[in-house]
């Protein structure tokens, strides 16, 4: 396993391990300069994105990761990644579902969510 993709699987494991112990701290991710895009709508900046996800309704959710894809993004030490795999809302049916992320240097040794684009794949 290349570094990337050991950066890249860290941090998916902390991103969706965060989104189903306690969603609101998910917004840690993010920053002034993030966008999110959910389903076809776009949040731009820390305070609409924290307002999605204080929308969201399930009390709990279940991420399985079936695949993930990474590259160097443009920015040094940026990563692209592009993700698909499962998911199940307060014991509802299984979804699948596709996510992909910019994430760039936080300026303070970390990273954050730059671009974040989720889909339902129906």
């Amino acid at each position: 396993m290349n570094p990337a993709q050991s950066i890249a699987q860290q941090f998916l494991q902390q991103y969706y391990q965060t989104l189903m112990t306690n969603k609101m701290s998910l917004i840690q991710f993010y920053t002034d300069a993030s966008i999110m895009t959910y389903g076809g709508e776009q949040y731009n900046g820390i305070k609409s994105i924290n307002q999605k996800l204080e929308s969201l309704s399930f009390q709990k959710i279940v991420y399985k990761i079936d695949d993930m894809d990474v590259q160097p993004g443009a920015v040094q030490n940026s990563l692209f990644l592009f993700v698909t795999g499962q998911l199940q809302m307060d014991d509802s049916d299984t979804f699948k579902f596709s996510q992909s992320f910019q994430i760039l240097p936080n300026g303070q040794g970390g990273l954050y969510v730059h671009n974040d684009i989720f889909r339902l794949v129906y």
